[in-house]
């Protein structure tokens, strides 16, 4: 159930400049949190940013009570996240939005999981989920160079497949965009679902790939929102079945046959 959370920041771990983790200690919503879903995060005390930010939980631990954020700063509400210093306070809206589908996957399935940088955020816990569930999930990270995966070592025991790496320089892994990687590796896989999260670009060629190979899909969508429950209609992506969908309260998960691209 939605809830305005108290949470407690215990640490932060830094992979490179304006890349990192950040975990809080909230006990009530650890156990609530499905992969995919998000909060609605503020800092109190804080004249900017005004409104809340919308973070996908990267990670939940019911027995421990800890929530986990993966995070790239890139304006004044993910710098403020960065700097916030242990023992502080910060309000944790949520969950919100919807979750990755994997209840309905056959045994012994196999699936995809494909990142455009920090579009990582919400797959630790999903990889979570697939291991409990005996599901083999290949992980495909994607960016410009070495440096913008460098949050990889946090899916370290964590992925229940391979692991394929692209940079656009060729610094880490294949040279070219992880969408071709992905195509290049699913024509043979035969994967039972495509899960994935990044920038909208990669989303449009990653649309293309999946109705090419008729793999089906799920993406979480990054939408800019100010309520992160339907009130401000901030997050609206032109759909094609309707004008729009409301990516916080009809997503932040969606399949890519739902939006006009």
């Amino acid at each position: 159930m939605r809830s305005d959370h108290r949470a407690r920041h215990l640490r932060t771990e830094r992979y490179a400049a304006g890349l990192f983790s950040t975990v809080f200690h909230a006990p009530d919503l650890a156990p609530e949190v499905r992969p995919g879903q998000f909060v609605m995060l503020e800092i109190p005390g804080r004249v900017r940013p005004y409104l809340r930010r919308a973070y996908s939980v990267a990670d939940a631990r019911p027995e421990t009570g800890e929530v986990e954020f993966l995070v790239k700063t890139i304006g004044a509400g993910t710098a403020a996240l960065e700097e916030i210093p242990g023992g502080s306070t910060a309000g944790l809206l949520g969950p919100l939005g919807n979750a990755f589908s994997i209840a309905d996957l056959p045994d012994r399935a196999r699936v995809a999981v494909v990142a455009g940088g920090i579009g990582a955020a919400p797959f630790p816990l999903l990889y979570r989920a697939l291991t409990k569930a005996g599901i083999a999930g290949d992980l495909f990270l994607g960016g410009r160079g070495e440096k913008d995966l460098a949050f990889r070592p946090r899916f370290d025991g964590l992925v229940t497949g391979e692991t394929f790496l692209a940079t656009d320089d060729g610094s880490l892994g294949e040279r070219g965009l992880v969408t071709e990687v992905f195509r290049n590796r699913a024509r043979d896989a035969r994967y039972a679902r495509l899960f994935a999260c990044g920038p909208m670009p990669m989303f449009r060629a990653l649309a293309r790939v999946a109705a090419d190979l008729a793999v089906p899909a799920e993406f979480s969508t990054e939408a800019e929102m100010g309520c992160g429950f339907g009130a401000c209609l901030g997050c609206v992506i032109p759909a094609v079945a309707k004008p729009f969908i409301i990516s916080c309260s009809e997503g932040p998960i969606l399949s890519p046959e739902k939006i006009q691209w």
